[in-house]
C-alpha cells in the first residue's frame, strides 16, 4: 500500500514538473514572438512626464491644464460609445440571421467613433503644440513618433517605406509627386 503511494506521488511530480516546464517553454516562445513583432505604440504619456520630457515652463503648463479637461472628456465619451457599439456588433454576429447589411452598418458606425477618435486626438496634438518653442515643438514630435512605434529606424508608410519630405511619394500620389490619372504623368 505504501508502494503504491509512492508510484503515484512520483508520477504526480514528473507530472507537475513537465507542466511547469511546458508552461516556461510556451511563455518564453510568446516573449519571442513579441520582441519579433517589433515595438509597438505605447501608452500615454501622463501629462506631468510630458511636462518633464519637453521642459516645459509655467505658463506653458498653464494652457496644457486648460487643453486636457475638454480632451479627455471627449476621449472618453467616444471611447465609452465605441465599447456600446462593439457590443452592439458582438450581439448582431450572436444572432442566428443577422444580415450582413446591418452588420456592415454597424462595421461603419465603429469606423465611424474610430475616425473621430483619432480626429480629437490631432486636434489635441495641434492645439497643443501652439504653445511650443521651436525646440520643444521638435522634441514633440521626435516623442510623438518614437511612441506611436514608428521611430527614426522603423518604416511608417504603408508599403513599408519612410514617409515624411524627400521621402517618397504620399498616399496616392505618383510618380513624382503628382496624383494617380494627372495627364502630365
Amino acid at each position: 500500500m505504501k508502494r503504491d503511494w509512492l508510484i503515484y506521488l512520483v508520477i504526480f511530480s514528473l507530472a507537475l514538473n513537465l507542466g511547469t516546464i511546458g508552461t516556461i517553454v510556451y511563455l518564453r516562445y510568446q516573449d519571442q514572438q513579441r520582441l519579433a513583432a517589433g515595438p509597438g505604440p505605447l501608452p500615454p504619456m501622463p501629462p506631468r512626464a510630458l511636462w518633464r520630457e519637453l521642459k516645459l515652463d509655467e505658463s506653458q503648463r498653464q494652457a496644457l491644464r486648460r487643453l486636457f479637461p475638454e480632451h479627455h472628456r471627449q476621449v472618453k465619451a467616444v471611447r465609452q460609445e465605441l465599447t456600446q457599439k462593439r457590443q452592439e456588433l458582438f450581439e448582431l454576429m450572436q444572432a442566428e440571421s443577422t444580415p450582413w447589411s446591418a452588420i456592415q452598418a454597424k462595421v461603419q458606425e465603429i469606423s465611424a467613433l474610430q475616425g473621430r477618435l483619432e480626429e480629437e486626438m490631432a486636434r489635441f496634438m495641434l492645439e497643443f503644440k501652439k504653445n511650443l518653442n521651436p525646440e520643444q515643438h521638435a522634441a514633440f514630435l521626435n516623442l510623438l513618433q518614437t511612441r506611436l512605434g514608428c521611430g527614426p529606424e522603423e518604416a511608417c508608410g504603408p508599403d513599408g517605406r519612410r514617409r515624411g519630405p524627400g521621402k517618397g511619394p504620399g498616399p496616392g500620389m505618383g510618380h513624382r509627386g503628382r496624383p494617380h490619372g494627372d495627364p502630365d504623368n
